[in-house]
């Protein structure tokens, strides 16, 4: 883990005219960067240290208060920055397994302490009063969970206010009454950004306030907000960027604080598949919030066309798996005829959500042609056998079915030994054993050339997947 601050030295001010542009914000990133480089080792105590070490760096820029206590007496604060008379009330982590913008949340307080002196940032402060809770949900966050101490989703708690997270969310709302707030989440990250688009990196709901999604000037500043954010981030996150599919949800706190009279945007990190995947995500986070923070205090949002919002492309939902294996010859336990198929798998991440942690597992098959994987397999002509005895690694699955005699084998020899093992090799969406991937040959044997295993392709067969 890295230090949640690092020495940073400055040969002139990083800030850039108001509306600050992406591109400088993206650009200074690096320099503000005082995140952990992997957002989920943050705890209560390194959150402690990082305002602690903040405050000492940046004195008077922000005040802290501390706000109250989670379930289990852990302090959670509120920090307040600017003066102005433009309020706005951001929170993360209310769900403690998503904790992206709490670290982005770090770096733009160091990019503020960092450039306090110069006018935009002078001006920009004077405009506009920062409530920020960075960390609602401590304990789940210590837990790596949703939900907190008492299994309560804060987010579902609006109405009833069970847990002291959401009476303490409430109570700032209610002592300050922002104009506008920040709902900050990570989503399931395999989701695309329309029919036609990419993995979402970004997704934003103008968050209504009633049943009906009335049009209110609330809702019409956070869809001209939302609008912003996608122009920001396009040019770092091309196609991936979608409005959230959510219907109004009156005991969550979205949905309650625009009724209240906050009006609020949601804005949910999603995945980038690849290296640095964490990064991209907080940095992308970080020109999200400073970018549309700067557009709304000094009143450019209103130059923005309100009907954009619903170009933003609506997120696609079961469209997208770890890994799709497609056009495969499958041969299975219930002794049928060879069928073609495709294979979806599902390998699951930090962010889990609400579901039970999961081993890796088939999500379907058939013909997914409307499925895209974050890596592909084109198994036309191999032969995939599910089989579940695998365990441990490539080399010890290998060396068993050589033992086994099924390295090298006719079909029917490998038919007849999978066969053997009925409907255990039968695969079906909540498989989680290996499927085997077998390349034809002469004198018709079939030679084992990879697995799926764990839910990646291993062995030679694994030179092909893109």
């Amino acid at each position: 883990m890295r230090p949640l601050l690092v020495p940073l030295t400055l040969a002139c001010s990083l800030a850039a005219a108001a509306p600050w542009p992406a591109q400088a914000l993206w650009d200074q990133w690096p320099t503000a960067h005082v995140s952990p480089a992997d957002p989920w080792v943050i705890r209560h105590a390194g959150l402690q240290a990082a305002l602690a070490a903040l405050q000492s760096r940046h004195p008077g820029l922000f005040t802290v208060v501390e706000e109250g206590l989670s379930s289990e007496g852990r302090r959670i604060q509120v920090l307040r920055a600017g003066t102005g008379p433009r309020g706005v009330l951001l929170w993360s982590q209310m769900h403690g397994d998503e904790p992206t913008a709490t670290a982005a949340l770090l770096d733009l307080m160091n990019w503020l302490g960092l450039n306090r002196d110069d006018p935009e940032v002078k001006q920009f402060l004077s405009r506009v009063s920062l409530w920020i809770i960075p960390m609602l949900n401590p304990d789940g966050a210590e837990r790596g969970q949703r939900r907190n101490a008492q299994e309560i989703d804060i987010n579902r708690d609006a109405l009833r206010l069970s847990s002291p997270e959401g009476r303490l969310l409430k109570a700032v709302r209610d002592r300050v009454r922002p104009m506008l707030g920040y709902n900050l989440h990570n989503q399931n990250p395999l989701v695309k950004a329309g029919p036609g688009g990419r993995q979402v990196a970004l997704s934003l709901l103008s968050v209504p306030g009633d049943e009906a999604c009335s049009e209110t000037p609330g809702t019409r500043l956070t869809r001209r907000l939302a609008v912003k954010v996608q122009q920001l981030v396009a040019p770092f996150a091309p196609n991936r960027v979608g409005r959230y599919d959510m219907d109004y949800t009156p005991r969550a706190f979205g949905d309650s604080m625009t009724r209240w009279g906050t009006a609020t945007l949601l804005v949910e990190a999603g995945g980038w598949s690849g290296p640095n995947e964490a990064e991209r995500l907080v940095r992308l986070n970080f020109v999200a919030l400073l970018g549309s923070l700067s557009a709304f205090a000094d009143g450019s949002l209103d130059d923005i066309d309100l009907a954009d919002y619903a170009k933003i492309p609506l997120n696609t939902r079961d469209a997208m798996a770890t890994l799709v294996v497609r056009n495969a010859r499958v041969l299975e336990g219930r002794g049928l005829a060879p069928f073609t198929a495709d294979f979806s798998f599902v390998v699951q991440g930090p962010f889990r959500g609400d579901a039970p942690r999961r081993e890796p597992l088939v999500q379907d098959l058939g013909d997914l042609s409307y499925a895209t994987g974050l890596t592909e397999l084109d198994a036309s002509g191999l032969v995939a056998v599910p089989w579940p005895l695998a365990h441990g690694d490539w080399a010890s699955l290998h060396s068993d079915l050589h033992a086994r005699g099924l390295a090298d084998a006719t079909e029917a020899h490998l038919a007849a030994a999978v066969h053997a093992l009925g409907d255990a090799a039968v695969a079906r969406p909540g498989f989680r054993g290996a499927v085997l991937l077998y390349r034809p040959g002469p004198a018709g044997i079939l030679s084992l050339a990879g697995a799926v295993l764990h839910g990646k392709v291993e062995g030679p067969v694994a030179a092909q997947v893109n």
